[in-house]
């Protein structure tokens, strides 16, 4: 059964101590910019590793006096055996003795999973819980009112989409991921050119399942993954920020990303956008954040991100949208928060500074499902 709203809202009112706050995340991803955003602004942090991946953050990041000052940003790291271990009822007990608020990243989603997230996960979480899923394209955890439905109702450019592979008559990439695996969610974006290259490209995909079951799972992940039009050009990320105690929208940063030759990620690269496309930006960001508060209220609350690509007509398309803190350390060295706030600020700081601000105010419970 989901976890309500109002039960989160009243675990935060009754049993949080306000004062000892802990902003806690599971160990990957974007994990080391948000627990230095909220050392930064004076809240502790928790975070939950995995054995075998504690490392970073029990030995190299660990919070520790070296001579006259104290470096590191994790102060308490629970490490278990698997991460749907977080889920167990002594471990979330551990996460609310200390007053824990979980910050959502990719990572949380691809190994906790939706379903646990949405039913198990019994702590407050900063942001819209029930958006998280919005972010899937593919079986088994789609829905209708996704991402492709927000972005399309909001009225954004994107890429032109085709309802089946008979209808392909230029390059497109199909959006599938894999099916299989601890990483269920590891991209597989063939280019495709035809029909015919569609299907053999499927098959060959398919027989890489070791077993009757995986195969079946890779031909049903790629075949319900969306076909869109390939589109030469350079990619921007706009990683935006929108806070509900303001009711303001906020570009933290613009970034690009390096990846591997198998097309998963390597590495994030800050870039500026050419000012005359601000407007655009923001004006997407506007759309895609009104139409939210519509399809899931409250809506966004904090970080999410328009993948975009510049077309031939100098227009910026999204292609993909990231309902949570987008993997972009590098917002803090991008110009726009100083425009703003006279200084660089990290995604993890400035969560940690809203979250600040809601306890300021009396209205914590605006900001955590």
């Amino acid at each position: 059964m989901a976890i309500k709203r109002e039960e989160i809202q009243e675990m935060v009112s009754k049993e949080y101590d306000l004062d000892n706050l802990t902003i806690g995340v599971l160990g990957s991803h974007s994990a080391l910019d948000i627990c230095k955003g909220a050392k930064d602004e004076g809240f502790k942090t928790l975070v939950v590793c995995k054995k075998g991946r504690e490392k970073p953050y029990t030995i190299y990041f660990k919070t520790r006096e070296r001579g006259d000052e104290v470096v590191g940003c994790v102060n308490l790291p629970l490490v278990l055996n698997d991460w749907r271990e977080m889920i167990d009822e002594d471990n979330l007990k551990i996460l609310r003795s200390h007053n824990t608020i979980v910050v959502p990243h990719r990572s949380l989603e691809v190994y906790l999973k939706f379903y646990p997230i949405e039913n198990s996960l019994q702590v407050p979480i900063f942001g819209n819980r029930a958006l998280l899923r919005a972010e899937e394209r593919t079986e088994p955890d789609m829905i209708e009112k996704n991402q492709d439905y927000l972005v399309k109702l909001a009225n954004i450019p994107t890429p032109k989409r085709f309802d089946s592979p008979h209808e392909i008559d230029r390059p497109v990439i199909v959006k599938a991921t894999k099916a299989i695996g601890e990483r269920t969610f590891v991209r597989e974006f063939p280019v495709v050119n035809s029909s015919e290259q569609y299907e053999n490209i499927c098959m060959e995909l398919v027989e890489r399942g070791e077993t009757e079951e995986e195969k079946r799972a890779i031909e049903e992940n790629f075949r319900s993954a969306p076909i869109e039009e390939y589109i030469e050009g350079e990619k921007v990320n706009l990683n935006f920020f929108y806070s509900i105690l303001y009711e303001e929208l906020e570009l933290l940063g613009t970034d690009t990303r390096l990846q591997f030759p198998n097309g998963e990620e390597l590495a994030h690269l800050p870039l500026s956008l050419r000012e005359s496309l601000l407007g655009k930006a923001y004006d997407m960001g506007e759309k895609f954040v009104e139409v939210c508060k519509k399809e899931y209220p409250p809506g966004i609350i904090g970080p999410f991100a328009l993948q975009c690509i510049g077309d031939e007509s100098e227009n910026l398309r999204v292609y993909d949208v990231s309902l949570r803190i987008p993997g972009s350390p590098d917002a803090e060295i991008t110009p726009y928060p100083g425009y703003l706030f006279g200084s660089g600020i990290s995604f993890g700081r400035r969560i940690a500074r809203e979250i600040k601000d809601a306890i300021r105010f009396g209205r914590l419970n605006e900001i955590v499902t």
